[in-house]
């Protein structure tokens, strides 16, 4: 078998891998938070709105009954409306200063708010009271928070381990002898780039440094990093050790638009480096933007753009990889929309637009990706655990559509046939995320995926059973 073709199979390979150690990532990282009033279904919350409506009226004829203004204030903060709450309980203090319970739940509403320093005021208040332990342990807790949030350094991530099986674990065809280059001309493939089965090991991570800027608007400088390696029981040649930092500021900008409660911008660069049987692969250095928009109550909108200057280093089995240089193009558009219907779920949607240039043009391609997911969050089924679950079921089509015929220059058609053809792929993969929590900052995941590529090539079709397992820690 020619040396580019076996790379070719390799790189494919590494290439494939890369886009699952994405996808897991995405997967394993925490999902978006709904709001309170986010997670009632309509009913309820017509129910809370109509209520809220005759507590008002209520309010109005009758202004120093406590019970109706503090019943009020409750159904308000469970609709969401946390500025209306905390005016109907600052009314409450007008007429009795000395309730704790009511600066209790001012407090928790300021903390809600991100009014730090009001929170803390009123948290003050009601352990200077000499509240019941139970109340005690539980303002302590805010204060806690509190200091931490106030802070002007954060840090936060993940990292978890574990054992993953494929079925095709080099993501090559099922079949000794495969249609090749030219249609209908099958060539013979050694032993070690037929589909196979294999088992690897992994680490993986990634964490966040965060730095306030002190201005308004609480705009921050982040640095993210995030780390993978793996090792395979047998094919040692694929072990793959990634590591990726990107750095830049992140503006906030609250209420810029109507109907855009809250925006953002982060300009950052780039850089990562790749191992590749355990031999450097390619390094990279690039810069990227990202914009975030939460608009009409809880439709959480993302953008991403990034360049990527890609610089491959060759090896005795990769002699064409300095062919992989060049660049990197990627767009990506993301929905997230929590399901009012379903408490505690959200549907999460993608579109992904990557331009790969390389030197050598059969490896130059574009592909077209788009993707969902369906996220949710329950009460633990068998009472075990006493935590919740976290299930997520995704799917994926990608579109590769290369830019020349593999290796061989282009040639014109014979009996309407081009003798070698330009490479075209399409990539199915579905499967499930399930997460087990065990305490609040730990759990166990596990996840199931199935990969379906088609190619008018044979040498890149293939299919591949995956299951992954293993601890994750957030701190």
């Amino acid at each position: 078998m020619p040396a580019n073709a076996r790379q070719a199979i390799d790189v494919w390979a590494v290439a494939r891998h890369l886009l699952v150690l994405m996808l897991a990532l995405a997967m394993l990282l925490p999902p978006l938070r709904a709001s309170a009033q986010q997670l009632l279904s309509p009913a309820e919350r017509a129910a809370l709105e109509a209520k809220k409506d005759a507590l008002f009226q209520q309010m109005l004829n009758d202004p120093t009954n406590l019970d109706v203004t503090f019943a009020y204030a409750d159904i308000a903060a469970r609709l969401g409306d946390d500025e209306e709450a905390v005016s109907a309980l600052e009314r409450m203090l007008l007429f009795n200063p000395n309730l704790p319970r009511v600066k209790l739940e001012l407090g928790a509403l300021y903390f809600r708010m991100g009014s730090y320093a009001i929170a803390r005021s009123y948290f003050d208040k009601v352990l200077a009271a000499h509240p019941p332990p139970a109340v005690r342990r539980r303002v302590e807790a805010y204060i806690e928070q509190i200091t931490e949030l106030s802070s002007p350094q954060h840090f936060v991530g993940y990292a978890s381990v574990g054992v993953q099986y494929q079925t095709d674990a080099n993501l090559a065809p099922g079949c000794s002898q495969c249609t090749s280059l030219i249609p209908g001309l099958l060539i013979p493939l050694p032993s070690e780039f037929v589909k196979a089965g294999d088992a690897n090991f992994f680490a993986t991570g990634a964490a966040r440094y965060s730095y306030d800027l002190g201005t308004q608007n609480r705009d921050t400088f982040e640095i993210d990093g995030v780390g993978f390696a793996n090792r395979y029981l047998s094919f040692t040649r694929l072990d793959l050790d990634v590591a990726e930092l990107t750095a830049g500021p992140r503006f906030n900008f609250p209420n810029p638009l109507l109907h855009v409660s809250d925006a953002s911008l982060k300009p950052y660069l780039i850089a990562n480096d790749v191992a590749l049987g355990q031999n450097q692969y390619f390094h990279t250095l690039g810069f990227g933007g990202e914009a975030t928009a939460l608009a009409w109550g809880d439709w959480q909108f993302k953008g991403i753009f990034e360049f990527r200057k890609k610089n491959f280093s060759n090896a005795p089995d990769r002699p064409l990889s300095r062919g992989l240089n060049g660049s990197d193009k990627l767009v990506s558009l993301v929905l997230n929309k929590p399901i009012s219907a379903v408490p505690h779920s959200d549907l999460t949607l993608e579109f992904d637009y990557l331009d790969q240039d390389t030197r050598l043009p059969f490896y130059s391609n574009m592909t077209y990706a788009v993707s969902a997911s369906y996220h949710l969050r329950y009460d633990d089924p068998t009472h075990w655990l006493h935590l919740p679950w976290d299930t997520t079921f995704f799917g994926n089509a990608a579109f590769s559509d290369y830019a020349a015929p593999q290796f061989a220059p282009a040639s014109p058609p014979l009996f309407g046939t081009e003798i070698f053809p330009t490479r075209h792929d399409t990539h199915w993969r579905f499967g499930l995320t399930q997460s087990f929590l065990m305490r609040p900052d730990l759990a166990v995941v596990l996840q199931v995926q199935r990969d379906i590529v088609s190619s008018n090539i044979g040498l890149y079709a293939y299919t591949s059973d995956s299951i992954l397992i293993g601890p994750q820690v957030r701190f």
